[in-house]
């Protein structure tokens, strides 16, 4: 998991444009690539959340990147707090959400402004990549790209980055 999903979480961390400073959430953890990632992007200034649902991948994630707070979560119930977090990255874990209530507690917890980014493998997702944007957009937030990019060893990797747009004024 780690080698076959490190190219992706690197990528989904950069786009999601990670600060110094910034408070990023990992949905699906994993063992914590993306976690690091975020972790050294965000500097010691920065938060650094990872929910995951599997206690394995919980405790290899913490001694990956012990910076980060690693708990028991999953996109439903992510335990952070409304408009607490500037970023959501999420690697090949969409698939196992429940996608309506997933996004909105993820538009709950992202400032506005804040970034969501989430990557799958095409074969894994349950729906076409459109109609993934179509939800993250029913959800409230702004889509900004959306792509598919090939990728060396799996399928095509889907690529979301979705804004929550600014509070009206």
């Amino acid at each position: 998991m780690s080698r076959g999903n490190a190219e992706q979480e690197h990528r989904a961390v950069a786009l999601a444009a990670v600060r110094p400073a910034d408070t990023v959430l990992v949905v699906g953890s994993g063992p914590g690539v993306g976690l690091a990632e975020a972790a050294r992007l965000a500097g010691p200034r920065g938060r650094v959340i990872g929910v995951d649902p599997s206690a394995t991948m919980r405790e290899m994630a913490a001694r990956h990147c012990p910076a980060a707070e690693v708990r028991a979560g999953t996109a439903e119930h992510t335990g952070c707090a409304q408009s607490e977090v500037d970023a959501v990255v999420s690697v090949n874990n969409v698939m196992l959400w429940d996608l309506p209530a997933g996004l909105a507690e993820l538009h709950r917890v992202l400032k506005p402004g804040g970034r969501l980014v989430i990557a799958a493998h095409r074969h894994v997702l349950r729906q076409s990549f459109v109609e993934l944007a179509r939800s993250i957009e029913s959800a409230g937030f702004e889509i900004r790209q959306l792509n598919s990019r090939k990728r060396r060893a799996n399928s095509d990797a889907v690529v979301v980055l979705a804004v929550r747009p600014q509070a009206a004024e």
